[in-house]
């Protein structure tokens, strides 16, 4: 029992794709004519956009050599990201592209004219390093190809040039004081503070008898004059020591600017391919814009498609009628879509099972059971406005009740807009205007109705047109008119005009207080059918159900059925 449960639980949490698929069959009009939208928004890209050229230079970045004597290196990168990132922010940096862009006089084409023209090519340029690699492509992006390829060029030889300057350029003046006799103090101290002479350990045992010999010379120098033996015996022992610290700096200097020469002599950054002229434009890629356009076209569709579900207010569902409207379910009356019938209700009279007739039946049955404390009550059958299929299920009610052996009366109420004559092909000379004519024949309540070519089923119309058609509804004469009509037959309809517009609806409540309400599928808006339904109400118009009428079921034919899709039919609706 438990399992069963659980069943039951999840089925329910499934999701029912037949609805959203039901969604855009319904708006599907809506959702092809955005894709096409899209489509042609794509194609116009494609014919109008400027074409967009592409080069790139194929470059080689080495990690600096640590082993080499650098003058120039403050401190060791932490990590070769760090190292690599740098580089591509220097091949991106504002001091390289003016540059390029100065030489190139970039400013005389058209793309590139602006005070900030660098900014501009900086837009045009793009890094793309190749992954596990050394190497990365600087592409350039332009309206002329060969100007893009061009630019790649400049940039990438710049680049290394740059990058072979800055690595001397620290070292200039220790290359300058390494190819002079004559030094300067400034340059003389330069020397002395490079590592390898600081670090030589023969210079530092000199260095250190030179401080001893000039602690004894301060000594002396303090009792004796500078003409003493022996302060002129320590002024040579001095001048011997720094002799030798100057021989043995001068050795170090000149190996360290061999070094400087080997390793200044190589670049770390290198070009592996130029960058060649492009053969096609990047863009537009019509191929992947026309895909663009129709996979965004279907996505934005699908988004109207279903925000404008989401704002429909309209009856669809019989869920809708019951949560909507508070209203009973009655049943479906399907759109007729045969052209050829003869007359509106002749799928009601012809041999066979019929969806139509069967849904019909079915309002017939779920009518019965509303009416189980009093069969023979009149009905009015109503809707909030015109064109809701309210006349339609009048007239195939009035003949399915007749079917029943029941002697049926169905009255065309509406003095205002009449249509029941044209579909049983009754004169109009005779209805019911008539029973306040002052001629007693013509106001006879039988002399009005009419018999038609459905076995039990009379009509009375609406008779000639009235000019105060509200002032003859609110007499007891059609009080009169209606308490006659229940004794003569077993059932009685009342094909009542929209509720909205005009009050005759609810005249004709304070004699008949029990209604069918029919709504349109997909267009009835809930809004104005609850106006309606609170104004039948107050007027104490019992409203036994609701009928949804041309619904439109799908994957079900207009013709005959059987019983399996009948079945299918009222599960889909019931999910």
């Amino acid at each position: 029992m438990l399992q069963n449960t659980n069943n039951v639980k999840d089925d329910s949490e499934q999701i029912d794709f037949s609805y959203y698929f039901s969604v855009v069959l319904k708006h599907v009009w809506v959702l092809l004519g955005i894709i096409c939208i899209g489509l042609f928004a794509s194609i116009l890209v494609n014919i109008f956009m400027q074409p967009v050229y592409k080069s790139s230079a194929l470059m080689m970045i080495d990690r600096e050599d640590s082993g080499k004597i650098d003058p120039t290196s403050f401190g060791a990168w932490s990590s070769d990201e760090d190292y690599y990132r740098t580089q591509y922010k220097l091949l991106e940096s504002r001091s390289l592209l003016e540059k390029v862009y100065n030489d190139m006089n970039l400013d005389q084409y058209h793309e590139f004219k602006n005070p900030n023209g660098w900014f501009k090519l900086k837009n045009k340029i793009n890094i793309v390093p190749i992954t596990r690699s050394r190497l990365l492509n600087l592409e350039v992006k332009s309206y002329d190809k060969n100007l893009s390829a061009t630019i790649a060029n400049t940039i990438a030889k710049t680049f290394v040039a740059d990058n072979i300057n800055n690595r001397i350029s620290m070292a200039k003046d220790v290359i300058a004081a390494l190819e002079t006799t004559e030094r300067s103090p400034k340059q003389q101290e330069l020397l002395n503070s490079m590592p390898q002479v600081v670090n030589s350990d023969f210079i530092k045992g000199l260095k250190e008898q030179e401080i001893d010999l000039y602690s004894q010379y301060v000594k002396f120098i303090a009792k004796y004059t500078k003409n003493h033996p022996d302060i002129i015996s320590i002024q040579n022992q001095l001048d011997a020591i720094r002799t030798k610290i100057d021989i043995e700096t001068k050795r170090l200097v000149q190996s360290i600017k061999i070094e400087l020469s080997g390793q200044f002599s190589g670049n770390n950054i290198r070009i592996i391919d130029e960058a060649i002229v492009a053969q096609g434009p990047y863009k537009p890629n019509k191929i992947i814009n026309l895909a663009i356009g129709l996979a965004g076209g279907f996505v934005f569709g699908l988004l109207i498609v279903f925000f404008l579900e989401f704002v429909d207010k309209s009856i669809k569902s019989s869920e809708d009628l019951k949560d909507k409207l508070k209203l009973p379910f009655l049943g479906f009356i399907p759109m007729d879509k045969n052209k050829k019938v003869k007359s509106e209700y002749e799928i009601m009279i012809k041999e066979g099972n019929f969806l139509m007739a069967e849904q019909v039946r079915n309002v017939r049955t779920m009518l019965n059971f509303a009416l189980s404390d009093d069969r023979k009550a009149p009905i009015l059958i109503a809707s909030s406005v015109q064109g809701e299929g309210k006349s339609h299920l009048a007239v195939n009610l009035s003949v399915a009740i007749s079917q029943t052996d029941k002697k049926v009366l169905l009255i065309d109420g509406d003095l205002r807009r009449s249509r029941l004559h044209k579909t049983f092909k009754l004169s109009i000379e005779k209805g019911l205007s008539n029973i306040w004519n002052a001629d007693e024949e013509k106001s006879d309540f039988a002399y009005n109705i009419q018999s038609t070519d459905v076995e039990n089923l009379f009509v009375m119309t609406s008779g000639m047109r009235p000019p105060n058609p509200s002032e003859l509804l609110n007499t007891p004469l059609l009080e009169a008119f209606i308490k006659w009509a229940l004794q003569n037959y077993d059932a009685v309809l009342v094909d009542c005009p929209a509720v909205l517009p005009v009050s005759d609806t609810l005249l004709w409540g304070g004699y008949i207080n029990k209604a069918i309400f029919v709504v349109k599928y997909g267009q009835t808006n809930s809004k104005m059918a609850q106006n309606a339904i609170e104004k039948m109400q107050k007027v104490g118009i019992k409203i036994l159900g609701g009928v949804i009428a041309q619904y439109q079921p799908k994957g079900l034919t207009y013709g005959k059925y059987g019983y399996y899709k009948s079945y299918n039919y009222y599960s889909s609706d019931n999910k």
